[in-house]
């Protein structure tokens, strides 16, 4: 999730290395155009990765990801207690005999 947030950041580098490489070539009457063109599809992609970011966020905030995996660990944490619990209870019995 976070590598996909830094998306949301990137899209600006992106445009300048597109007009900085793409736009330098072409006559200076064809570079306002080609210039907006670059804007137009950079702006698009920003929203493209955009909306599919805040996508996944909404999917995993619907699916409680994170409470799930919560209880998951809260079970094994108690498994694991009481397994050192009786290991601990039987060498306890071992050690009185």
């Amino acid at each position: 999730m976070k590598n996909s947030m830094h998306w949301n950041y990137a899209w600006p580098f992106l445009v300048a290395a597109l007009v900085g490489t793409g736009v330098s070539p072409v006559l200076a009457g064809e570079s306002q155009g080609m210039m907006e063109r670059v804007e137009a599809t950079a702006k698009d992609i920003g929203e493209k990765i955009e909306s599919k970011t805040k996508a996944v966020v909404q999917k995993v905030e619907e699916k409680h990801v994170v409470d799930k995996v919560g209880e998951k660990l809260k079970k094994a944490a108690t498994k694991t207690a009481e397994g050192f619990e009786k290991a601990g209870n039987k060498i306890s019995e071992k050690l009185k005999d």
